[in-house]
């Protein structure tokens, strides 16, 4: 009786624990393959490479600066400047002042001169200053007049000081004017002649002539 109790006891037992569900064992890890292990890491760096790229901001397009030529001023050239050598003894004449005539009665201008102050031939000494004088009639249909009308150095010795004068006064037809130049004898010795003119309007006429001997 207590056999086929136990017997039956253990058959119960039996059937309850196979009904009961099996109890798995600890899991046991699987062996990592080397190489997959590298390919994760490479796949992970790419990812994260991406995501990052993805965050920034993208880069404005590269700008290029071309500089504007600035002006650049040509000098100017530089003028010629140009010089008249006049040798000592050298005679001047303007192509104006060529052919100078005193002119008549029926010219528009015409002069006479009637006395020369020094006289031509004059022997003055060396530097000397003196006063030339030609008393001149107006000859000619026009009147002179002072605003209008000057006297001025022609010709040959460069006696003068100055060299152009205003007549001291107007003169009508048939009337006299005296012509005075501050001159000054040369350094050398010698005979010395120089030539003035009356002029108006651009017209050159009546040469002033005045001769001296320096000793």
């Amino acid at each position: 009786m207590r056999r086929s109790n136990l017997l039956i006891g253990l058959a119960t037992l039996a059937l309850t624990m196979a009904c009961l569900p099996t109890v798995a064992g600890p899991a046991v890890a699987p062996s990592a393959v080397p190489s997959a292990v590298n390919t994760f890491i490479v796949q992970t760096a790419d990812a994260a490479s991406t995501q990052t790229a993805a965050a920034q901001p993208t880069a404005s397009p590269t700008q290029t600066f071309t500089s504007t030529p600035r002006f650049t001023e040509t000098a100017s050239p530089t003028p010629t400047r140009t010089f008249i050598f006049i040798l000592p003894g050298a005679t001047l004449l303007s192509p104006t002042l060529q052919g100078l005539t005193s002119g008549t009665s029926n010219s528009a201008y015409g002069c006479r001169v009637f006395n020369i102050e020094p006289p031509n031939g004059t022997v003055l000494l060396a530097r000397t200053d003196f006063i030339a004088k030609w008393s001149v009639k107006n000859i000619g249909k026009n009147d002179w007049f002072r605003a209008t009308m000057d006297y001025v150095y022609s010709s040959g010795e460069r006696l003068h000081k100055v060299a152009s004068y205003s007549i001291p006064k107007g003169a009508e037809p048939g009337k006299n004017v005296v012509l005075p130049v501050d001159m000054e004898a040369p350094k050398d010795r010698g005979t010395f002649t120089t030539t003035w003119a009356l002029v108006v309007d651009n017209h050159y006429f009546c040469p002033l002539t005045l001769t001296i001997v320096v000793q």
